[in-house]
């Protein structure tokens, strides 16, 4: 039976917050909250930031030793306690129109210290940060993991045949529209249409991904998010900016997908997708289903986990459903451990689990990949 693993991220009582555990996998203890908070933003640094995003590295790296700047982020509420909410939270103050020195080494105009700059952005417009962290939630539309999902859907989609899409933990639900994309795969080639004004482009560091001229026809996609963003509302798409790391080369991209999704808005419903999922599912038409995680099945309450396994595995024995997880490894414990690649530097893992009729669930890991959809290394056969 498809099962769930404990994870390395846990959900701690103040919020959805990753935290991660020792070599052993056991998890740290700590004396006292900002401890904690510390340790989670050095881990945040060493293990995230490192080798993607130089200039949050550094700014963690100095948060992490900063008790005025952690005693800053703990008075706000629970969900805030999060590196990533502290860094959007600034990064849309600048976005907002504050006028800082730190916005010009955000856009690459200045080669000026990142982290004092931070610590003075922050301390200086305190009570207007903890409003934004007070209102705000973290939102990825990256949608640079339409690279990532592109050969998954060419994948799951035997023969071609028709899917109905779900994406879980959406946000505002630009990977729904992956077939407008232009997916760059460099040698191996190219899916989507030319002419489309977001371009991915994806290195597959190892192995033999199905890229497809053109995706699977998607005859329906629906999203499901607890607070999906308006991409009609311009303090909305600014949160978006904010939540995107800078020095990335990303945003531009973003804005272009933000267009696509206004011309084309997809479908997306607020709600909690254990409430609502079921009868999503029983009124989708014809066509294969596939149900989309990206990073967002680890923050899924741990004791609820299997309750979503089974959800899946009951719909699957009236139709297939295949569930598409991308996230850290270890997440779906029937998934044997594979070795990456020799040379692969994908921390994370693309797992396909097909639910068909009364047979056990199938799982494999696909691909090991790169969050941001920079990079691939292709494992499957199939």
């Amino acid at each position: 039976m498809i099962g769930v693993s404990p994870s390395r991220r846990r959900v701690t009582d103040r919020g959805q917050a990753p935290i991660p555990e020792d070599s052993s996998g056991s998890v740290f203890q700590v004396a006292e909250p900002l401890d904690e908070l510390a340790h989670l933003w050095r881990w945040f640094a060493e293990d995230l930031f490192a080798g993607s995003c130089p200039i949050y590295q550094q700014i963690a790296r100095s948060v992490a030793e900063d008790r005025e700047l952690l005693a800053l982020q703990f008075s706000a509420l629970p969900h805030a306690h999060f590196p990533p909410m502290l860094l959007a939270g600034a990064h849309y103050l600048l976005l907002d129109g504050v006028e800082h020195p730190l916005a010009d080494v955000y856009a690459g105009r200045s080669t000026a210290s990142p982290a004092p700059l931070f610590r003075d952005l922050c301390l200086g417009h305190e009570g207007d940060l903890l409003d934004v962290l007070n209102a705000r939630t973290v939102q990825t539309n990256e949608v640079g993991r339409s690279a990532l999902l592109g050969p998954a859907l060419t994948w799951a989609a035997t023969g071609q045949e028709p899917v109905q899409l779900v994406d879980v933990g959406c946000s505002a639900g630009l990977n729904l529209l992956c077939d407008r994309f232009r997916l760059d795969y460099g040698p191996m080639g190219a899916t989507g249409p030319e002419d489309s004004p977001v371009r991915i482009d994806c290195t597959v560091s190892a192995g033999l991904p199905p890229i497809a001229s053109q995706l699977p026809v998607i005859a329906g996609r629906v999203g499901i998010d607890l607070d999906p963003p308006d991409l009609s509302d311009p303090d909305d798409i600014r949160w978006l900016l904010a939540c995107i790391w800078p020095g990335t080369g990303r945003f531009d991209r973003a804005s272009q997908a933000f267009a696509v999704g206004r011309a084309n808005p997809p479908a997306v419903i607020r709600a909690n997708a254990l409430e609502v999922l079921p009868g999503v599912l029983h009124d989708l038409g014809d066509g294969r289903i596939v149900v989309l995680n990206s990073w967002s099945y680890s923050y899924f309450p741990v004791d609820r986990r299997q309750e979503y396994v089974q959800l899946l595995a009951e719909v699957g024995r009236r139709r297939p459903v295949t569930w598409l997880v991308m996230d850290i490894p270890g997440l779906v414990e029937s998934v044997a451990h594979v070795t990456p690649p020799t040379g692969s530097t994908e921390p994370d893992v693309l797992t396909g689990v097909l639910f068909n009729g009364a047979e056990a669930p199938q799982a494999e890991t696909l691909a090991f990949v790169q969050s941001h959809g920079l990079s691939m290394s292709w494992l499957s056969s199939s």
